[in-house]
């Protein structure tokens, strides 16, 4: 396994049996990327509360999948980030 297929497989553990939050989450995410052209999951995490029993590796499921795309970077906001960077997504083109 590459260091990819590590991080997708850790992503898909963290959202098993929370899938109704991520949608929630995701839904909020094209909100702000509509409203605004793009989105950071800084925005989200704004917006949406992370449930306590809730691993914080949850937040990096978000914003995954078909609905987004990676247009750039920019820093976290939240504090125990630490100031890493994060990606700037936009909505993906629909065919």
């Amino acid at each position: 396994m590459n260091g990819r297929d590590l991080r997708d497989a850790g992503l898909a553990r963290v959202a098993m049996g929370r899938e109704d939050w991520l949608a929630y989450a995701r839904s909020v995410a094209v909100e702000v990327a509509e409203a605004t052209g793009q989105v950071t999951i800084n925005e989200v995490r704004e917006r949406v509360e992370l449930p306590a029993d809730y691993h914080p590796n949850t937040w990096g499921a978000v914003l995954k999948g078909d609905t987004f795309e990676a247009i750039g970077y920019c820093q976290a906001t939240h504090p125990s980030a630490h100031a890493r960077v994060v990606r700037v997504y936009k909505l993906k083109e629909q065919a």
